[in-house]
């Protein structure tokens, strides 16, 4: 039986630890420490946009306030294999379409939201499982805290 020598175990243990040096960053993008996991908002617009993309699937969205005042908000929802994995349609709706929406609104009060559900016509309710793992998310679809007269400051549109 030959064991390996020292060398090969230092250059094993060297490429072990670069591989993990680059790894970390890959790690970064899945974070949604900057969603607001205490407080959920409702709204209901317009679909600008559908972005069928890695690592996360995308969405523009734009609803108008009471006092008239439209919002946009740039929505993250999951990566396309969860999205299919949890039976999702890719044409859940159309570019245009009024649509519903519930999700994590940023904390910096920013047009950034992480989606928790969402409701159209085509195919109703959709729940967005296990978008939010990090310790101490409510459950996925807890009452909603935010107001849906009270637009987001930095959200809105002249």
């Amino acid at each position: 039986m030959n064991l390996p020598t020292l060398t090969q175990i230092a250059k094993f243990a060297i490429a072990g630890f670069v591989s993990a040096l680059f790894a970390l960053p890959a790690q970064a993008h899945h974070s949604y420490a900057i969603y607001d996991i205490d407080n959920k908002i409702e709204r209901v617009g317009i679909l600008k946009e559908f972005n069928w993309v890695q690592p996360h699937i995308t969405m523009v969205f734009e609803s108008t306030c009471d006092d008239g005042r439209v919002e946009t908000w740039d929505i993250v929802t999951k990566a396309i294999r969860l999205w299919e994995r949890d039976g999702h349609v890719r044409d859940f709706a159309e570019i245009g379409e009024t649509i519903t929406i519930l999700g994590w609104p940023a904390r910096d009060g920013s047009g950034n939201m992480a989606l928790s559900a969402i409701t159209s016509e085509k195919v109703g309710f959709m729940e967005m499982r296990s978008v939010i793992r990090q310790q101490g998310a409510r459950d996925n679809l807890p009452e909603v805290t935010i107001s849906p007269d009270t637009c987001q400051s930095s959200a809105e549109e002249s």
